[in-house]
């Protein structure tokens, strides 16, 4: 599927690159070129809003990646074909709202993953999405689900980081 986006040079020299993050970018931004968020912002700023709030070379990588299988149709193996291994895969898997799961269920998956780069990204994913001013004119409803989903979400997440980090001490 990712063939279909890019001509078969690009496609080979972006498959053989191993800069994983050049790799991402060079997807997202094709795949997302089009595609703008709630406040009608090009799409790709809010994958590298995310991106810069993490610090870690593999967590920018799966940073950037992180809506790639909920919001295209690209496949985990389309992804595996191009050269990501199997750690940036079970971050995504990880990350990714299946279609019909309910919210609140998949926090708690990320959570109970006890994958640190998982929460990591979703908790700088979920401050962005907090961000009312991503919003040109913010309404009730938008206000409400930053209140009643994102911040109950985020704080989730903070304090099971924050456990973890005081049963390493």
């Amino acid at each position: 599927m990712l063939r279909d986006y890019f001509s078969e040079e690009e496609y080979q020299t972006i498959k053989e690159s191993k800069d994983l993050i050049y790799k991402s970018l060079e997807i997202v931004t094709k795949l997302f070129n089009d595609k703008c968020d709630k406040g009608g912002f090009p799409y790709v700023i809010h994958l590298l809003k995310v991106y810069s709030g993490v610090s870690d070379y593999f967590e920018k990588v799966c940073a950037l990646l992180h809506d790639v299988i909920e919001d295209t149709k690209i496949t985990y193996d389309d992804l595996k074909e191009i050269g990501y291994n199997k750690d940036v895969i079970d971050v995504l898997q990880i990350l990714t709202k299946i279609k019909g799961e309910d919210y609140q269920k998949y926090i708690e998956r990320i959570i109970n993953s006890g994958n640190i780069h998982a929460m990591n990204i979703k908790l700088v994913d979920l401050r962005h999405n907090m961000d009312p001013t991503r919003i040109k004119n913010p309404t009730t409803n938008d206000y409400e689900r930053i209140s009643k989903r994102y911040e109950p979400a985020y704080r989730k997440i903070l304090n099971k980081l924050n456990e973890m980090e005081k049963e390493k001490c």
